[in-house]
Formats: structure tokens, C-alpha cells, sequence
């Protein structure tokens, strides 16, 4: 069993990369792949740079050279739900394209033509075994719904409502959706964890940068813990 990482920013890899036993690296398509051991379980990590088609092109780069089992897209994300603290953890049962709009022709917010949904659903088993890594390791708090991409940086609390208005998202980001479109394509299963950076409103410019670093850190604990896990389940 391979499992693969993707985080947008190396600061969301940069812990699992060190990690890493036995590892070699190979570059696709201008990303950089790093293959080996972490916690004794096969795995294949890559920063694949911020936005939804770098996203993509990691996720399906991902796929034909290594074929994962599942794919996790690991990182920060701004808090949709009031009860978030920074550093608390959303996990993704399914994520949505919030500035996917064909709505002038008839089509629901959100829809993807060919795969024709809104909400992609992540691997609930996967999900599951996220929610329980964070209770394990403690003191973070997790909390499961929609999670929302898009290629904007959400700073505003009239962007902020529309996403919760048209997809009830618990969280937003610029990756997560468009690494579960490519995984959908290809049947492979996948996930998503994001740590909380800010609140995706009108502090989300200053909170960000001065909480990024820590929530990384928490999201990265999380999956350590779920590697173990996966390790005696697999």
C-alpha cells in the first residue's frame, strides 16, 4: 500500500518530508515527488504550490507515476463554523468547488460537468480514521463536513457567508476540491484534513501569517498519528 500526501505550501510537507526514511525524489511537471518510509508506511509527498490546477497537476502526476492507494491533501484552511479555534482541525466528508459557476445555463452552484456533481465524497473510512488521530493525540478539536476551495484567498465576510450560504462548508481553502476532482476521474480514494489559520473574514490578512506555521504543525500531527493507524489497518 502507497499513500500519497499533498500539501499546497512546503511548510505543510516540510515535517513528513524530514520524516522520511529511505527516501528519493524525482521531479514531474515541475514538482518535486519524495518517496519512502514515514512511520513505516509507504508513502509519496509533494508541495504541489497554491491554487487548484497546481493542485491537479500534482494529484493526477501523482497517480500515473505512482498509483497511491489514497490520497491525502494535508494543510491550513479558513474556519467557516464560529466554534473553530485556531489550530482545529476540519475534516472533509465531502469538498466542493465554490467558484465552479455555471449557473446562467441552468446548472446548480457548484456543478462539475462530466463528473456531474457538487459535493465530491471523500473516502469515509479514511474520514473516520482522521476524526480519531486527532482525538488521539489531544487537545485539538475536530469537526466533519464540507470543506470548500477555491482559487481566491477568503478575506471578506461577504465571501465568507456566500460560501456558507450556497454549500454549507465548515471550511475553506484553494486545493483540497480540485485534488478530489482529479481522484474521482481516476476511482482513487481520498481525504482531506485542514488545520484552521484564520477565521476567512476581514482579520484573515494578519491571523494568517502569524498562525499558518502552528496550524501546519497541528495538521501534520494528525496525519503522523493517522500513518500509525493506517499501519495497523492496512
Amino acid at each position: 500500500m502507497l499513500i500519497g500526501i499533498i500539501g499546497a505550501m512546503e511548510l505543510e510537507v516540510q515535517a513528513l518530508k524530514e520524516l522520511m526514511e529511505d527516501s528519493g525524489i524525482e521531479r514531474i511537471s515541475g514538482i518535486d515527488f519524495f518517496k519512502g518510509a514515514v512511520n513505516g508506511v509507504d508513502t509519496v509527498v509533494a508541495a504541489a504550490g497554491v491554487g487548484k490546477v497546481n493542485a491537479a497537476v500534482c494529484a493526477q502526476a501523482m497517480i500515473l507515476k505512482y498509483s497511491p492507494s489514497l490520497i491525502i491533501n494535508v494543510g491550513v484552511a479558513g474556519g467557516l463554523c464560529d466554534t473553530f479555534k485556531i489550530g482545529d482541525i476540519a475534516v472533509a466528508d465531502y469538498v466542493v468547488e465554490h467558484d465552479m459557476d455555471t449557473t446562467p445555463i441552468g446548472d446548480e452552484k457548484g456543478f462539475i460537468s462530466g463528473i456531474n456533481m457538487v459535493k465530491m465524497p471523500c473516502d469515509r473510512v479514511i474520514a473516520d480514521m482522521m476524526v480519531s488521530a486527532v482525538n488521539k493525540v489531544g487537545k485539538i478539536k475536530a469537526q466533519r463536513g464540507i470543506i470548500a476551495s477555491g482559487d481566491q484567498f477568503i478575506s471578506t465576510q461577504a465571501q465568507r457567508d456566500a460560501i456558507i450560504r450556497d454549500f454549507g462548508a465548515i471550511a475553506a481553502e484553494m486545493e483540497g476540491a480540485s485534488i478530489g476532482h482529479v481522484c474521482v476521474m481516476n476511482n482513487t480514494p481520498f481525504g482531506v484534513l485542514r488545520a484552521i489559520s484564520d477565521g476567512a473574514n476581514d482579520d484573515s490578512p494578519m491571523d494568517y501569517p502569524e498562525f499558518a506555521k502552528m496550524a501546519a504543525a497541528n495538521s501534520v500531527k494528525i496525519i503522523l498519528e493517522l500513518l500509525e493507524s493506517i499501519k495497523g489497518v492496512y
